[in-house]
């Protein structure tokens, strides 16, 4: 499903640039602003009967959306992932037909999306990250590391209630 939506905008742009682009920025910015009411709107994580450690209450708040809606936020992450890659194709075609401004927005909403996709699927990212030895930094591969470990552990007390 995903995959139908990034590729109408794309072949809506790519097609009518004009008018494909201002449609394309405004879904984006509607998507996105409404991502980000969501992650911005905090919750309190009620620990009844010391279920989880004070790390877990601290990634679950952190990563609410994730926990909330976890099927709804994997299929956001991925359109949010399809959006990026859209990104190298859309940023040149636009500043060629001269949509300059187009160009521009599009072309930095690929770090706006990549840290929103990040948010809403953080157990693909750490995983990802970690797996595939793709940070270099040890300092912060720890922390992705110990993170990883403390998202695994609150879902499996989440969803298998296991302690």
């Amino acid at each position: 499903m995903h995959i139908f939506i990034n590729l109408f905008f794309l072949i809506f742009s790519l097609l009518n640039p004009a008018i494909g682009s201002s449609i394309y920025i405004i879904f984006l910015i509607l998507f996105e602003t409404y991502i980000t009411f969501v992650q911005i709107n905090k919750i309190k994580v009620k620990n009844i009967d010391s279920k989880y450690t004070h790390a877990e209450i601290e990634i679950i708040e952190r990563y609410h959306v994730f926990f909330q809606y976890p099927i709804v936020s994997r299929f956001f992450s991925s359109v949010l992932s399809g959006i990026q890659l859209s990104t190298f194709i859309l940023t040149p075609w636009f500043l060629l037909k001269g949509l300059w401004i187009q160009g521009i927005l599009v072309g930095i909403n690929y770090f706006i999306a990549s840290q929103l996709a990040v948010i809403l699927n953080p157990q693909h990212f750490l995983h990802d990250n970690i797996e595939k030895n793709r940070i270099k930094d040890q300092e912060l591969k720890e922390r992705f590391k110990r993170d990883m470990e403390i998202l695994d552990s609150a879902l499996k007390k989440m969803y298998l209630n296991k302690t």
